[in-house]
């Protein structure tokens, strides 16, 4: 099937293109990408070593990684549907032939694409200076860093609609995420496990975020030296895949609930101030 002849793909391409080329268009993105979260990592690193800890070193460059993405789905998925429709540019997705769906999948892969080298370079830097000791199983790390990401943007696409029904408390919901979610979802350290500091009713609602799962999942594969296992690796992986079709299936039913009732009454394109 070429993709000139599918309108689906092409406004999906279209999106994709539209989303990359914004992220790197300006130099000032493209450093504050890389610099937010591999300074962040860094200061991490070197508390661990400070207190003798230099094989949790891995944990603070890894999640530096994992936070570029995360930061990227609520702040350029989640809410770029509530931006949209506050600049006017929702109303031109309703009323046209465009699918919706294909918009945000677009909307995803380019921001994967986008992020994606910033997320390299924290990886390698952080690798380079301080060499955390590992031994990655390299096509689990493929496998599940890929259904990470699959689970984390489809939770974006999901939120989407979401901000777009309440879009007025979107940025407020957005800043209390942040945070608390990097916190319990051990971007930094074990949240999840025996060494965990949380107790077990806190890690168990934790868990229900993907980038819980997909950090404990990832440490796993990549063979870091202090075992931390949450759960079997496979088990981690099966959840990663159900969460991501569960997702999926919730954003494209919200999505195309709220679009019939857009093109039906017109409310869901009313700005809000």
């Amino acid at each position: 099937m070429k993709l000139h002849s599918n309108p689906w793909l092409r406004t999906a391409y279209a999106r994709l293109w539209v989303r990359a080329k914004s992220i790197y268009g300006e130099p000032l993105w493209v450093a504050v990408n890389v610099g937010f979260p591999f300074f962040t990592s860094f200061s991490f690193t070197m508390v661990y070593r400070a207190y003798g800890l230099g094989a949790y070193a891995g944990f603070a460059i890894l999640g530096g990684v994992m936070i570029s993405f995360w930061g990227n789905v609520l702040w350029s998925m989640a809410s770029q549907f509530n931006w949209d429709k506050q600049v006017g540019l929702f109303e031109i997705y309703i009323s046209s032939p465009a699918p919706i769906t294909a918009i945000l999948v677009g909307m995803s892969l380019g921001g994967i694409l986008g992020t994606a080298p910033s997320a390299a370079m924290v990886a390698i830097l952080g690798w380079v200076i301080f060499a955390p000791p590992i031994h990655p199983f390299w096509p689990a790390v493929v496998l599940v860093f890929s259904l990470t990401l699959a689970s984390l943007y489809a939770m974006g696409m999901a939120l989407s609609s979401l901000y777009l029904a309440y879009g007025r408390e979107a940025d407020s919901v957005n800043e209390a995420l942040h945070e608390p979610v990097s916190l319990i979802s051990g971007v930094y350290f074990p949240s999840v496990g025996g060494i965990s500091p949380f107790p077990f009713a806190v890690q168990a609602a934790a868990s229900l975020v993907p980038l819980t799962i997909g950090m404990d999942a990832l440490r796993q594969s990549l063979g870091f030296p202090i075992k931390v296992a949450f759960i079997p690796l496979y088990i981690e992986a099966l959840i990663l895949a159900l969460m991501a079709l569960i997702l999926l299936l919730a954003s494209s039913r919200a999505l195309r609930f709220l679009e019939n009732k857009g093109r039906r009454t017109g409310s869901i394109a009313v700005r809000q101030r």
